[in-house]
């Protein structure tokens, strides 16, 4: 069957994997070399340049979590010598009526460009496969770091909260504010260690099909998902989407934390977190750009406060603070 692909197929096994063709003036060969994926254009990629670049899908490299029990499955995979890994989303079964459709929404979500998004690099559409690629996050996901590592600090639990607030935003600023279910394992960590939301669940088409499979993701949705990422955050669960709202009911901030923090946080800015989580939980999708923008404020407003609480404040820090205070005092008014 003849593909829907642009890219070129790699021609021999004994050279090095080649670099997907792109139409021409669209980039020069040797850019590549310099910036990765950095100005890299949107793709469509050939079934044999994916099926090298990830070894004929081999199990051995399967990057997604619960991949057994999923409807499609990511492997790690590279293009050529001089590019950085990738990531490639493979369905089991075709999600969409028309491959056309799936066509346009990859082109639609690849236009999509913020730090805190992953980049769809491009995607391919041939012999009745549907494949997804973007770039290749090396540090692990966020249900991986808070519910099997339990290492990770109150501050960093912040930021994640703050950067994914600000994809949530960006999106709705352009009007792409659906997303297919959004929770800890599609938040991703960067080289640089910040979280970054991927972008395969933008591709509107794989929405449409979990809808008609049960599903019913929706604006507000999104913002109820956001809610329960931030209950991940504030107690290192992972927590049923159906069961957040219940689990927080009558419950004080303390009650909730997670224990692997061993006290180190702050609970005036718990007191907060919990408070947009509930909010999230309720809020009704009609404002769904409001709840979003109040969101990003009051989380970046957490990420301003530099302040260490005395009891976690090293030694010199407080020796330090407590001699400029002393002269502060000696001071003539």
């Amino acid at each position: 069957m003849g593909g829907c692909c642009s890219s070129t197929p790699l021609e021999n096994d004994q050279q090095p994997p080649q670099q997907p063709q792109i139409q021409p003036g669209e980039r020069k060969k040797d850019e590549v070399k310099n910036d990765g994926f950095v100005n890299w254009p949107f793709t469509e990629f050939f079934l044999s340049d994916l099926t090298a670049a990830t070894k004929n899908f081999s199990s051995d490299e399967i990057i997604s979590e619960n991949a057994e029990e999923s409807s499609n499955v990511v492997y790690k995979g590279r293009l050529s010598e001089n590019l950085g890994f990738v990531a490639v989303k493979r369905f089991k079964n075709t999600p969409w009526d028309d491959p056309e459709y799936f066509t346009e929404d990859a082109k639609t979500a690849g236009e999509l460009k913020h730090k805190r998004l992953v980049k769809l690099l491009g995607y391919c559409c041939e012999e009745d496969e549907g494949l997804l690629v973007s770039e290749f996050m090396p540090n692990d996901t966020l249900a991986k770091r808070l519910f099997q590592e339990k290492n990770m600090e109150w501050s960093m639990r912040l930021r994640v909260a703050y950067h994914i607030a600000e994809a949530l935003d960006y999106c709705n600023s352009v009007r792409f504010d659906e997303y297919h279910n959004l929770s800890a394992y599609t938040v991703l960590f960067d080289k640089d260690g910040d979280a970054c939301l991927s972008s395969f669940g933008f591709v509107k088409e794989i929405i449409r099909y979990n809808r008609r499979e049960g599903g019913n993701v929706s604006t507000g949705n999104v913002t109820y998902r956001f809610g329960t990422i931030l209950l991940n955050l504030l107690t290192g669960v992972e927590i049923p989407p159906s069961h957040a709202l219940e689990m927080i009911n009558g419950k004080d901030v303390t009650e909730l934390m997670d224990p692997n923090l061993k006290g180190k946080f702050s609970t005036e800015e718990a007191t907060v977190v919990l408070k947009l989580a509930s909010e999230c939980l309720q809020w009704k999708d009609y404002i769904e750009n409001r709840i979003t923008k109040e969101l990003v404020a009051t989380l970046e407003a957490l990420q301003a406060k530099k302040e260490i609480p005395s009891s976690e404040m090293p030694e010199t820090t407080k020796q330090q603070e407590e001699a400029s205070s002393s002269s502060q005092q000696q001071l003539p008014p």
